[in-house]
């Protein structure tokens, strides 16, 4: 788990050094490479260690013909791709990857695992730049003429290579508090999309496993999943722990893997909490937010962003993080994706069952945070999005745009909040085991009367009993009004106008 810049630009950039120790280190306190110029690039790596926690890991990875590798995830089944390819017992992922596009045998398909990386061949060209299939870990790119640059931070590109904030990006986040279609809040900037190398285009895509699934739904084929999904989360030479709720994902996890450090944060009053405070849970450390605690982690996490947060629980869950590294964890369990998977946003899930046809301006209203007008790019920018997946039911369209779109976002705020304090997260719920099982289940097999996500709530109910796995879950509400002092405006209001004052975005 890293942080890596790499440009085609050969002469230095005399800003690129503060901008890369403000807005780029972080994401790697275990080391930070000096910028490296090499075969008509420039490449900076940070690292986390978490797989091989050896120095002969640390990165970049220069080959003897000057090809080189710069990586940020984790490939978990890299023992067994080292087996298949080479009969070699691999202690690092990071040199098993090099290895595989060295010899030419890498097959994206195969890589179980969260990641992004570059690598350019011994003639200075790009030969990959790739990231995972749901895009839990961040890709960006800048390109313009002659000059490419990939970066793990978009605001590293954007300040770097002086680009503006994107007025569109900013109607985004009004709208959903990330820039969903544009990719990043900056000119010239773009994230490599999910499933996709820059180089040679998409090699996942979520859309073609609804149309062309196979078989039934199974409820043991998705406990296998769920069992494997979580075990193979637990690969890590690193101390492991759980980010745990009074929801179904992070208990379901919790039951499975056995993990016991756990933790959880929130204000006094707050559901989850007090009901967690209100247990004797082994394990479990919990985190009183004060608001003073609260605006003083915001403020220092935009500025080190350099862009706006999406909710206030990115905040939370830093503040947790830095408890969780005091105690020596490297690594944060988190039940991201499920939601997704499992058609688990109820008013939505329950509105696109009844539907013969999808209905994108209901889809919008329920979505949407504030009001968009029929007449606007990003309205006509969705309608081409649900265009491409019409063929599927209305359904099947809802869960797919979550997937591709909304998750992603998810795995944004998890990846930075956690980063920021120098620990990695990981989605056990998130991945091929999980999805493959999933994509099969139909809206019966999903949805319980108005709750979504039935076979998870099943699969708890067998460790924790049926009352507490079909509760409806509330949420996270972060009580803003309070935090500020502001009275005049709601919540999101708030939220929006603090952010963008922070940055000093008009």
């Amino acid at each position: 788990m890293c942080g890596f810049y790499v440009s085609n630009i050969e002469s230095p950039i005399d800003s690129l050094s503060n901008i890369l120790d403000r807005h780029l280190a972080f994401r790697g306190p275990d080391y930070q490479s000096e910028i490296i110029f090499i075969n008509g690039w420039q490449i900076y790596h940070s690292r986390l260690a978490i797989i091989d926690l050896d120095s002969s890991a640390q990165q970049p990875i220069i080959n003897k013909d000057g090809s080189f590798l710069i990586f940020n995830g984790e490939i978990l089944n890299f023992h067994k791709l080292g087996k298949k390819y080479f009969n070699r017992n691999y202690s690092s992922d990071t040199w098993l990857l090099n290895d595989l596009i060295v010899n030419d045998a890498l097959i994206l398909e195969e890589l179980d695992g969260f990641f992004s990386f570059v690598f350019v061949d011994s003639n200075g060209k790009l030969k990959y730049a790739a990231r995972d299939s749901f895009g839990v870990k961040p890709l960006f790119s800048y390109s313009s003429g002659d000059v490419i640059a990939f970066c793990s931070e978009p605001y590293v590109l954007a300040k770097n290579f002086k680009c503006e904030v994107s007025k569109k990006s900013l109607k985004e986040y009004r709208l959903f508090r990330y820039p969903i279609i544009s990719g990043s809040y900056f000119t010239e900037v773009e994230q490599v999309q999910p499933g996709t190398c820059y180089v040679s285009g998409e090699y996942f895509n979520a859309a073609s496993y609804f149309r062309e699934q196979e078989g039934e739904f199974s409820y043991d084929e998705f406990k296998d999943g769920i069992v494997s999904g979580i075990e193979s989360r637990l690969v890590s030479d690193a101390r492991i722990g759980l980010l745990l709720s009074k929801g179904v994902d992070s208990n379901l996890i919790q039951n499975i893997s056995k993990i016991d450090t756990l933790y959880s944060a929130g204000f006094p009053g707050d559901d989850d909490f007090e009901f967690l405070k209100s247990k004797d849970i082994t394990g479990l450390r919990l985190c009183e937010i004060t608001p003073e605690q609260f605006i003083e982690s915001f403020e220092y996490l935009v500025k080190i962003r350099g862009e706006p947060l999406s909710v206030p629980n990115e905040v939370l869950l830093y503040i947790l993080a830095k408890k969780a590294k005091d105690d020596g964890v490297r690594v944060l369990l988190s039940g991201e994706g499920a939601d997704e998977f499992f058609a688990g946003y109820d008013k939505i899930f329950t509105w696109s069952l009844g539907l013969d046809e999808f209905n994108i301006e209901q889809f919008v209203n329920l979505y949407a945070y504030d009001d968009l007008t029929y007449e606007s790019s990003i309205y006509t920018d969705l309608l081409n999005i649900f265009h491409n997946v019409k063929d599927l039911s209305a359904f099947d369209q809802v869960r797919w745009f979550f997937i591709r779109y909304h998750m992603p976002v998810l795995f944004r705020r998890l990846d930075f909040s956690l980063m920021a304090a120098g620990v990695e997260g990981r989605e056990p719920l998130a991945n091929m085991h999980v999805f493959s099982a999933a994509v099969k289940a139909r809206p019966e097999q999903l949805m319980y009367e108005s709750l979504g996500k039935l076979p998870m709530r099943k699969f708890l109910s067998e460790f924790m009993g049926k009352e507490f796995a079909f509760e409806e879950k509330i949420g996270f509400p972060v009580d803003l009004t309070k935090i500020f002092k502001e009275k005049e405006l709601g919540n999101y209001d708030i939220w929006f106008s603090k952010n963008l004052e922070l940055l000093q975005w008009s």
